[in-house]
């Protein structure tokens, strides 16, 4: 029981332990700050994990244009707060957003994973971002919207038995997922409004209008429920500004209703209804961990009904819906195939004393039956997400290591009673993407991924490198490769990556050599991988 005690006591001491540190962090200057997954981005979730920043729970986040505040005067990061990102607190602003160049490069075969609207497909591939952010009193809105192109060269796609452009459509999951495996036979276009959004701010209580892409948990590779591994699409909103001081601690919460859009690739694609509900929490006695929920749904967008707008209050349990949908065509109580739900519980602990992160999220892509089943079986649709950080200064140089593990395949006996939901994927046009894009997480239904990653970070920059491996499709290669003495759909990739500041320009570069086994279930391949970011703020720095 004395050890017991120990484990269970030691966490929650060096947490109070770290409020102090927090408490020590006197506000400094405030950035303006942009998308998610750029140098600046990454810097600050790092300067968080060590106590840099003032704490932030870090799991609801949007990409459009935000402040983030700093210690004192900044000198705690080991890079040099940019001069022209610098907003007052609560000042009115007018400001060009960077005008930004991504571009990727494949030599055999697509690969992509937090790229928005970008499909990086065979070959060069580029996105082009820029725009102008703006606060007025209680308002705020900005206008950044997106331009990508890929060359999409020619690349072996698995025959699926249709023609034309239905011969992209994906070839494992058909119709039950918009999720093509080429974008066509020519060079692919698109554009979008990017992170644009308008916004107003009264009383802790935001609310307004976006097609920013949004990021639900606190993984750093992937997210369950909602990443930028797609793009973003329109959608109304509303929740905290800011996290509220509940009295037992404090407490986010955001509530979103959008519209999905569908490629040209699915066969009589409609436009589903989009909503969700995502809650965090931070004790008030344990100020550095925050757990939370989120519970989203897709919905057949015809012949909704007022509560259908609010799906995420309805019961967890499948047994109890009867009150809320009835009894279908088949007789089932409470079964509705007109909807779709996805649902995750997800924690983030930071030390920032020690300059460690850990975090995890744990979903569910059906609904449960009952308390019983979920007791027999809590392991039926699962998904989940772990991982860690570390930093070490040295000096002016910190240094980080990262661990993170996805995986969203379930193994059971073919035949199995229960069957196995497949993530992101269902009936009547109701796939959890967006323009052929996922919305959760990159490695795509029945995948999981492992990666580990050290960088160092100095006045001039980062450099470090990677080792990552991928697995995709498990449940078709159960059910159709391994009976037939097949091998895994399997990845192994080594990298390194770089951020270079050369004057008022951020240059950031990664370089990829990869190797997949039985790629899509047809040979063995290899690939080069590169890409490169270039953000060119247009009010100097």
């Amino acid at each position: 029981m004395r050890r017991l005690a120990r484990l269970l006591l030691v966490p929650a001491v060096l947490s109070l332990a770290s409020s102090a540190a927090a408490e020590a962090c006197a506000p400094g200057p405030t950035l303006l700050v942009d998308d998610l997954n750029t140098p600046w981005d990454d810097l600050l979730r790092s300067a968080d994990t060590a106590g840099a920043v003032p704490p932030s729970p870090g799991v609801i986040r949007r990409a459009g244009a935000r402040e983030a505040t700093l210690c004192g005067d900044g000198t705690e990061l080991p890079w040099t707060p940019p001069a022209a990102a610098r907003v007052e607190p609560g000042a009115d602003y007018l400001r060009a957003l960077p005008l930004r160049l991504t571009g990727a490069f494949n030599s055999h075969y697509p690969s992509g994973e937090n790229d928005e609207l970008l499909w990086a497909g065979r070959g060069a591939s580029a996105m082009l971002s820029g725009g102008v952010a703006a606060r007025w009193s209680i308002f705020s809105a900005a206008i950044d919207p997106q331009l990508a192109w890929s060359e999409n060269a020619t690349f072996q796609i698995v025959p699926n038995g249709r023609t034309g452009d239905g011969r992209f459509l994906n070839p494992y999951y058909g119709t039950t997922i918009d999720y093509p495996q080429r974008f066509g036979a020519a060079p692919y276009y698109a554009w979008a409004p990017g992170q644009s959004y308008l916004r107003a701010d009264v009383f802790n209580v935001g609310f307004g209008v976006s097609t920013e892409n949004m990021w639900f948990g606190p993984g750093v590779r992937n997210a369950i429920t909602m990443s930028s591994a797609g793009p973003g699409f329109p959608h109304a909103f509303v929740g905290t500004s800011r996290p509220a001081d509940i009295w037992i601690g404090k407490a986010e919460v955001l509530a979103y209703w959008g519209r999905l859009e569908r490629s040209r690739y699915m066969p009589d694609g409609t436009h589903p209804l989009i909503t969700g509900v995502v809650i965090d929490y931070t004790p008030r006695w344990l100020p550095d961990l925050t757990i939370g929920l989120s519970r989203n749904f897709t919905q057949v967008w015809d012949h909704l009904r007022f509560r259908d707008y609010f799906n995420a209050l309805q019961p967890f349990m499948k047994r109890d819906l009867g009150s809320w949908y009835g009894t279908n065509a088949t007789g089932e109580v409470g079964n509705n195939p007109r909807d779709n739900q996805l649902a995750s519980l997800f924690f983030r602990w930071r030390f920032p004393e020690s300059a460690v992160e850990l975090h995890g999220e744990w979903a569910r892509e059906d609904h449960e039956a009952s308390i019983y089943q979920l007791i027999r079986e809590p392991d039926h649709s699962q998904g989940w997400l772990i991982g860690m950080e570390k930093l070490w200064r040295a000096g002016p140089r910190w240094v980080r290591f990262q661990a993170e593990l996805v995986n969203l395949s379930e193994v059971r006996p073919l035949g199995a009673l229960r069957g196995t939901p497949v993530y992101y994927i269902h009936p009547n046009d109701l796939s959890w993407t967006n323009e052929g894009q996922l919305l959760g997480a990159w490695v795509g239904p029945a995948g999981s991924a492992q990666t580990l990653a050290v960088d160092v970070f100095g006045l001039g920059g980062r450099f470090g490198g990677y080792i990552e491996r991928v697995r995709r499709t498990d449940d078709y290669y159960w059910r159709v490769v391994e009976p037939a003495a097949g091998t895994h759909d399997a990845e192994l990739a080594a990298g390194l990556r770089q951020v270079i500041f050369a004057g008022p320009v951020d240059i950031s570069w990664d370089a990829a050599l990869m190797y997949r086994w039985s790629r899509d279930y047809l040979q063995n391949e290899g690939n080069v991988r590169l890409g490169v970011q270039v953000s060119v703020p247009l009010g100097g720095r």
